[in-house]
């Protein structure tokens, strides 16, 4: 059985991240680091079954996790796929509001307008407020009577941003063991005994990033059921028909009210050209329910017709989705990432509920697991 300093549970891109981060920690006397992934790949769940949006944070409640890592993890991320040739979208962000909703007398999407400008205001975000001819500047075949920009926000390609992460972790020395789901946890006086389909190692420190699994995993460490992820689906379609495709170049969201899971149905450019729509929202029970009981692309465009009039549903193909881990509170609203010493010593971390920003704030993330006081005692 091999002992590692370190074991780290799931491989997406917060997992990549955290793997990362500690390496580069203690160059001189490396981490013994083993990052367990029940997959073939990193980052085969949410983390590339999303939109590749480097969010701004200002979505989310001002200084919660959620919008601090956010905000500093996007940063981040556009330095480091600068510097590693990452493809990369910077795009802008439009939040819009469409004369119809205006018609319709629909006044609380422009008090959402005004949150988020008091939430940029709030963080120091830099936001503009634009009119509809400002809109037509931006976004010349874009019907809307105002909204937001945030120049900032840029889209990175997911898949590649994990494997990059990845490659990081391994040149500082780092092991990736694939096909490895962990079936068991057992603690000794110092260390964690984790069992997986394949193997037995002990580790003197476990973080739990395990995504769709985390309270699982969190389970089977704690011997109790103490967290709860409710699995959220989220569709999108691609945009296929070339003329109306070149009609929109840039992120464009909808005002959502305050306390809405999502940030709703959008359109969602890619660095390689690709436009999509989407994601919606849909209640499962399987994590692993990935096409059941498809939403018919007449509600994406039903969502999005009031911006671009000649959208049409011959213009959609599915395209694929992905199943956010939510985590609900007692009140019934969605959670901010969780981030839980469950144990000092020897050190226990789970990280559950990291949704939506999560790929944003992985890298963020990944220094405020190691600047955690157990962290820190056993890189320094």
């Amino acid at each position: 059985m091999n002992t590692y300093d370190v074991c780290i549970v799931g491989a997406g891109v917060v997992g990549c991240a955290i793997a990362r981060e500690l390496g580069h920690r203690r160059r001189n006397a490396p981490l013994r680091i083993i990052v367990l992934e029940q997959h073939e790949r990193a980052g085969e769940e949410t983390s590339r079954r999303n939109s590749g949006v480097l969010h701004s944070g200002i979505h989310e409640r001002p200084f919660s996790l959620k919008e601090r890592l956010a905000r500093e993890g996007s940063a981040l991320a556009v330095s480091y796929a600068v510097q590693q040739g990452i493809p990369l979208l910077r795009t802008g962000m439009v939040i819009a509001i469409s004369r119809e909703d205006i018609r319709r007398g629909l006044w609380r999407e422009v008090a959402s307008l005004r949150r988020l400008w008091f939430n940029a205001w709030k963080t120091k975000t830099r936001v503009m407020f634009v009119t509809s001819s400002g809109l037509r500047a931006w976004e010349p075949h874009l019907r809307a009577c105002c909204g937001i920009v945030i120049p900032s926000v840029s889209v990175i390609d997911p898949h590649a941003f994990a494997q990059s992460l990845k490659a990081d972790s391994e040149a500082t020395g780092a092991h990736f063991a694939f096909n490895n789901r962990v079936i068991g946890i057992d603690i000794d006086t110092s260390a964690y005994i984790v069992t997986t389909e394949r193997q037995r190692i002990r580790a003197t420190c476990l973080i739990n990033a395990a995504g769709l699994y985390a309270d699982d995993v969190a389970g089977l460490a704690l011997r109790k059921t103490t967290y709860t992820i409710h699995p959220l689906r989220g569709e999108y379609y691609e945009l296929v028909n070339p003329d109306k495709k070149r009609l929109i170049g840039r992120l464009v969201y909808p005002a959502c009210p305050p306390h809405a899971t999502g940030k709703g149905i959008h359109f969602s450019p890619r660095p390689n050209g690709q436009l999509f729509v989407g994601p919606n929202e849909v209640v499962i029970q399987d994590k692993t329910d990935y096409t059941s009981r498809k939403t018919p692309p007449g509600v994406f465009v039903e969502a999005l017709q009031k911006f671009l009039p000649a959208l049409e549903e011959g213009d959609l193909r599915w395209a694929y989705s992905g199943i956010r881990p939510r985590v609900i509170t007692a009140e019934g609203r969605t959670s901010d990432f969780i981030v839980s010493v469950d144990r000092e010593d020897p050190p226990l971390i789970n990280l559950i509920g990291i949704e939506s920003p999560g790929l944003s704030a992985a890298l963020a993330l990944a220094g405020h697991v190691g600047d955690l006081q157990c962290i820190r005692r056993r890189v320094k």
